[in-house]
């Protein structure tokens, strides 16, 4: 929520975020032995100042040293396990905190194993969370514990977050409790999108393509010339894509149908199940044409991040669908722009359009939750309350104060990080600083005032797309109580299936311009329940 046949598909399977049906606020019949929020007030407090003799009732630290600790499971690709900013709240709390992190492309398969063991963390967080599992394990089974009233006692940051416009009212679920840690931030209108290499259209003398067509030449012509210049002809990869999020069904979007990576789809401003459409056929069709004439990446369904990360490095990407392009580039961001440059929405004059992720501004409701076997929940949720804090909150997400940022007046500077010494450099990078799965937090439109900023791509990015965006974003309601077990049933059969049929048709293993085998695949989602699925989401189910 920082992008996907393998097992990343069925990682992909679990990762179903958006969920939608009632706002009923009752249990609906749902235990409420397992739903009833802890009595935050029933805390005592000592001589001390302590409650319940171990947490200070107010101010740092929290406890006294080697008092009090809990563990996090989270998904993460730190190579070294070790956090700036953790040291950091650690010396701040006096609370010790234990992660135990695992690589994104296996972390939900462990998660799974975890819960169905009963050998789990005390807090539970990162992208592997998604809200069948908030339903299913906290609603349902109260392994998930409703946080809202120690917020209200203990979090003045949090309670601050949760009273910003919607944003309680995203997080509460159907059973009238807040189960996770908020997560709220400004965002991009788009989150991943293609980015192509302006150096190897120069190279082979090529405009930016502005239809499918022209893209094709491009492309074919990054395959059959030395673009990238080194004087091999052979080594160049037209087209790949971020293995955890290919998102390569967006571009059904030039074709009229602009979706997401679950098959739903905004047309003529309403929410559809798209993956069974004509226009996403035609899309499945023109791609694979590529595929076959081998200007497609042959490992895009197999490869994992480093691989794919390896190849982008040694310059052998003429275009590539990333969150960003340093991220398969290898180019490291500096003031000036680098050679990749965003591909614009294609066939534009022909209806061409993509799907608008955010408005500007994302709640992520399921980052975070705090489970049975954590003892002292409060402590836990003041410990994050900390984080929240602005100067917390600059370093998780920035680098920190009196470092990286520098307090200017009632402003914040960030310094130009290539003036620090190497070694220093790499412990406040980014992926260092804070495991960025969980959640943190900056006020929406805070900025830095900066020595030398970095090119804004993104920005660039939302300049080029958004007049050819999708008006509304998907919404992420909750479903109802009632139909949880069934919804996550279905939605896990229908991901795992729409990903799976999308890779072979792509791959030429089924052929997506046979009827019959067409018929089968739609018949093959309607046998797994689509038409239960769209009605409890509220959306409808298209052909054409």
């Amino acid at each position: 929520m920082k992008r996907k046949v393998i097992a990343l598909l069925l990682a992909m399977a679990m990762c179903t975020t958006t969920l939608a049906g009632c706002g009923n606020k009752g249990n609906n019949g749902a235990d409420s032995s397992k739903t009833s929020a802890p009595d935050a007030s029933a805390d005592t407090t000592d001589e001390n100042g302590k409650v319940n003799g171990l947490m200070n009732k107010e101010g740092l630290p929290l406890v006294d040293e080697g008092a009090y600790g809990f563990s996090i499971f989270v998904d993460d690709s730190s190579e070294t396990g070790e956090f700036y900013m953790m040291d950091e709240l650690k010396k701040q709390t006096n609370v010790d905190v234990t992660l135990k992190l695992f690589p994104y492309e296996t972390a939900t398969e462990r998660l799974n194993l975890d819960l169905n063991s009963g050998d789990y963390a005390d807090v539970i967080g990162g992208w592997t969370l998604n809200d069948s599992m908030i339903l299913t394990y906290g609603v349902k089974q109260g392994i998930f514990i409703p946080l809202e009233d120690y917020f209200k006692k203990y979090c003045p940051n949090i309670s601050a977050i949760l009273d910003l416009p919607g944003v309680r009212e995203k997080m509460t679920a159907p059973d009238g409790h807040i189960y996770t840690i908020p997560y709220v931030t400004g965002d991009t209108t788009v989150g991943y999108t293609p980015y192509i290499n302006g150096k190897w259209l120069k190279n082979v003398g090529m405009e930016m393509p502005t239809n499918t067509d022209e893209f094709e030449a491009v492309l074919k012509a990054f395959k059959e010339k030395d673009a990238n210049g080194n004087g091999d002809a052979d080594d160049e990869i037209p087209f790949s894509a971020d293995p955890n999020n290919k998102h390569i069904e967006a571009m059904a979007g030039w074709f009229g149908m602009p979706m997401d990576k679950y098959g739903v789809a905004v047309k003529d401003n309403k929410v559809v199940y798209g993956g069974a459409s004509d226009a996403y056929r035609k899309f499945l069709s023109w791609f694979n044409g590529l595929y076959k004439e081998g200007l497609v990446d042959m490992e895009l369904f197999t490869q994992d991040s480093s691989t794919w990360e390896g190849k982008g490095n040694k310059d052998m990407y003429g275009v590539s669908i990333a969150y960003g392009s340093s991220e398969f580039s290898g180019i490291v961001q500096t003031s000036e722009k680098s050679e990749f440059d965003v591909l614009p929405v294609l066939n534009t004059d022909k209806g061409g359009v993509w799907l608008r992720d955010t408005n500007g501004f994302s709640v992520y409701r399921t980052q975070a939750v705090i489970t049975d076997k954590a003892k002292n929940p409060e402590i836990i949720c003041r410990w994050f309350d900390n984080a929240f804090a602005l100067e917390n909150g600059i370093g998780c997400s920035k680098g920190p104060v009196g470092t990286v940022v520098l307090k200017e007046g009632e402003g914040y500077r960030a310094i130009d990080t290539t003036t620090l010494p190497a070694d220093q450099q790499e412990k406040v990078s980014w992926n260092n600083l804070w495991p960025q799965a969980l959640p943190k937090y900056l006020p929406v439109g805070f900025k830095f005032v900066e020595d030398k900023p970095l090119y804004d791509e993104k920005k660039a990015m939302e300049k080029v797309y958004e007049p050819n965006l999708t008006k509304d974003v998907i919404p992420t309601n909750w479903i109802a109580l009632d139909d949880i077990d069934r919804y996550s049933d279905i939605s896990t059969a229908l991901t795992n299936y729409f990903n799976q049929q999308q890779a072979l048709f792509v791959t030429g293993e089924q052929d997506i311009n046979d009827d019959a085998q067409w018929k089968a695949y739609v018949d093959g989602l309607n046998s797994l329940g689509l038409e239960d699925w769209a009605k409890m989401r509220g959306i409808e189910t298209i052909a054409e």
